[in-house]
């Protein structure tokens, strides 16, 4: 590399640092000069409002729903009306599909939904459901086609016409031993509001 490339790459150097230098006292400055005005600006009397904003309001979950109690959620309105856990002795071997494993148990959840709206069609289905435990897990409705051969009254969702009810008990598989279990709608995607069901167990 000849001299005249190593000064020319010096010179780069120099200049870079320069620049940064130069920047950060320049940064400094104008942060030193923009917190005086505001120090000087609160001293010398200038209004500043101390009246809290009206108006702006977050909305805040209530409490989980207790048995028979209804929650509207958008044009649904949703009712818990029972529960059997464990339901193993009522699901017996229905389940085509699934075997339990030795720690797992089914639990039903009898619901009865409400189309609110005067106007339009409400639709739901079982997917739409989830359970919720203390220890974090959050379990699915079962596929309510998996059960349908020999069990009466479940709820496989579907259109509601405004104004109409749709009734039916919804499966689920649990661990055994879960507690604080808390069924809860819209299982996914719940920005809005949630409406949520203590089961008390």
């Amino acid at each position: 590399m000849g001299k005249s490339t190593t000064r020319f790459l010096f010179g780069l150097v120099v200049t870079a640092v320069v620049a940064l230098l130069s920047l950060y006292i320049f940064q400094s400055a104008w942060l030193k000069w923009i917190m005086g005005m505001t120090s000087s600006s609160q001293s010398n009397g200038l209004p500043t409002s101390s009246t809290p904003i009206s108006g702006i309001s977050f909305p805040t979950q209530p409490p989980a729903a207790p048995l028979n109690t209804e929650r509207q959620v958008g044009n649904l309105g949703i009712t818990v009306t029972g529960i059997v856990s464990p339901a193993n002795h009522i699901i017996g071997n229905s389940n085509r599909f699934n075997v339990l494993e030795k720690d797992e148990e089914y639990l039903i959840v009898y619901i009865k939904t409400r189309c609110v709206s005067t106007s339009e069609t409400c639709h739901l289905t079982e997917f739409d459901f989830g359970l919720e435990s203390d220890s974090g897990r959050d379990y699915p409705a079962e596929l309510s086609g998996n059960y349908s051969d020999s069990l009466k009254g479940l709820f496989e969702g579907g259109n509601i016409p405004p104004g109409q009810n749709l009734g039916g008990s919804l499966v689920f598989i649990i661990k055994k031993g879960e507690r604080g279990l808390t069924l809860v709608y819209p299982r996914m995607f719940g920005f809005g509001t949630t409406a949520k069901f203590l089961l008390g167990k």
